[in-house]
């Protein structure tokens, strides 16, 4: 695969790419004989500039007409559309994805994008009798995001934060960093105003404070995990900052015995192995009744001994690497602790390695005899690991389902809608699906997560709007 897909390999702040800083050697999660590219880190002064930058430029940009926010901003949605194939390539030498999958991202990118700039272009004001109702930006926005969407997430906080008047800070994944520089190269070459878009990389936990401290930072937006999304919470403390988080995600997908098994079992597999498991929407317990546990076991074990793991940038790959080696030791260790505690490996449960794979491969995994008591059970696994627990009543199913302190989504598998209602209504999750996969989701409607999983105005939707907006309500009486 192309490697030169990227030019640069620095910050961008204030319209110029700033001067080489430290520097690290990304390298290829499927081979890791293969260096993709050398990046540098910005420096702590390069983060603080970036602030400078971004609020100084917010005066101009605010007063900017919506129509040329939206003019610029399809010119950029145009240059990602444009780029789909490079764009999908460049994800999957990264991010270890397969080509398929990174296309697919690619594809929901332009499909949510030009969503929200359609979205936004007519609903930035309200006209309520005699009144009249504006929604006005909030200042300079810093974005942090994953990356397991190194697309995908950056756009879906991108376009509406710079429709809505404000100026942004993108500080990416150090490991997926190099999508987010081909997007600045894209932005280079529009017409937006120096300072208006920003990109900073480095590690959070050094280059963080900078920016999270500056008084002209107005909204953190985050996506990753519980653990850092609550550290930066932390590092905000009482300020007036809004904060906006999407994070962990423990979910589950029930099939009930009147389930139609066939599709049951595809969305298992589509919802548990797609990505190597790495997606917050993904699940990681299976949840079957016992008059048809057999049945499905044997379909589905079928079905994941069918999946080809490999270099995600070839055509026959059905699932690519994990992204990191803290992953891969991540899913050794939850196998082992959970074996230890009498959980039973039915297929997968190690790594794969070999002469021909030298990358972060792990087996698809089906764990049996997984309880609540196990600390599996109510963990973000994060990884192409899916915990089977049987039943023959509601409520445990129900109980299994909400282990732990995630709500994001859940899925249930049955013909009768009267037991597709019950479990619906008991069930801690913010997105729940009756027969579909637990990713699904449609872009006009909000995406966020209940208990630990998120916090804040939820994204998507008309909330893109809420949640990087302040509004201005103008009562006009008789002149």
């Amino acid at each position: 695969m192309k490697t030169e897909i990227v030019n640069q390999s620095s910050s961008y702040i204030n319209g110029k790419w700033s001067a080489p800083d430290e520097k690290i050697i990304l390298k290829n999660p499927a081979n890791l004989r293969s260096n993709i590219k050398e990046i540098y880190f910005a420096s702590k002064e390069n983060a603080k500039n970036s602030i400078i930058s971004a609020d100084i430029a917010f005066n101009t940009w605010k007063s900017t007409s919506i129509n040329y926010r939206i003019k610029i901003l399809k010119e950029f949605m145009a240059s990602i559309e444009k780029n789909k194939k490079s764009l999908s390539q460049l994800i999957t030498l990264e991010n270890g994805k397969t080509i398929k999958e990174s296309s697919g991202e690619v594809d929901a990118v332009i499909l949510e994008g030009n969503y929200q700039i359609e979205f936004l272009m007519h609903n930035l004001y309200e006209r309520i009798e005699n009144n009249q109702l504006y929604y006005e930006p909030l200042g300079v926005a810093l974005l942090i995001t994953p990356w397991n969407f190194p697309l995908s997430t950056v756009i879906r906080k991108m376009i509406p934060a710079l429709t809505c008047g404000n100026t942004i800070i993108l500080k990416p994944s150090e490991f997926s960093s190099l999508t987010s520089i081909f997007l600045f190269e894209l932005i280079d070459n529009i017409s937006f105003p120096n300072g208006v878009a920003n990109l900073v990389l480095g590690e959070g936990s050094i280059i963080g404070p900078s920016l999270i401290k500056s008084p002209a930072l107005k909204i953190v937006s985050f996506t990753g995990s519980t653990d850092t999304g609550d550290s930066i919470q932390k590092n905000i403390g009482s300020s007036d900052i809004r904060y906006q988080a999407e994070m962990g995600g423990s979910n589950a997908l029930v099939i009930w015995e009147d389930a139609e098994i066939e599709k049951a079992v595809e969305a298992t597999v589509a919802s548990g192995m797609a990505c190597a498991g790495q997606w917050c929407t993904g699940i990681s317990k299976l949840v079957i009744h016992e008059n048809i546990y057999e049945k499905v076991i044997r379909s589905l074990v079928k079905a994941v001994k069918n999946i080809k793991v490999g270099d995600g940038s070839l055509a026959l790959s059905d699932m690519g690497p994990l992204n990191n080696l803290y992953q891969l030791n991540k899913m050794k260790n939850y196998v082992e602790r959970a074996v230890q505690q009498g959980a039973e490996i039915l297929i997968g449960g190690s790594a794969i390695e070999s002469e021909k794979n030298s990358g972060y491969f792990f087996a698809p995994t089906l764990l049996s005899n997984v309880n609540e008591n196990m600390k599996i059970a109510s963990e973000e696994i994060f990884g192409p690991i899916i915990n089977i627990f049987k039943t023959n009543n509601i409520e445990s199913a129900i109980s299994f389902s909400n282990i732990g302190k995630y709500g994001l989504s859940f899925s249930i598998y049955t013909t009768d809608n009267k037991t597709a209602e019950t479990f619906i209504k008991n069930i801690d999750a913010s997105l729940c699906h009756v027969n579909l996969p637990t990713p699904y989701r449609d872009v006009a409607l909000p995406f966020s997560g209940w208990k630990q999983s998120g916090k804040g105005i939820p994204e998507s939707g008309r909330f893109s709007r809420d949640a990087f907006t302040k509004t201005k309500v103008v009562y006009s009486g008789e002149t």
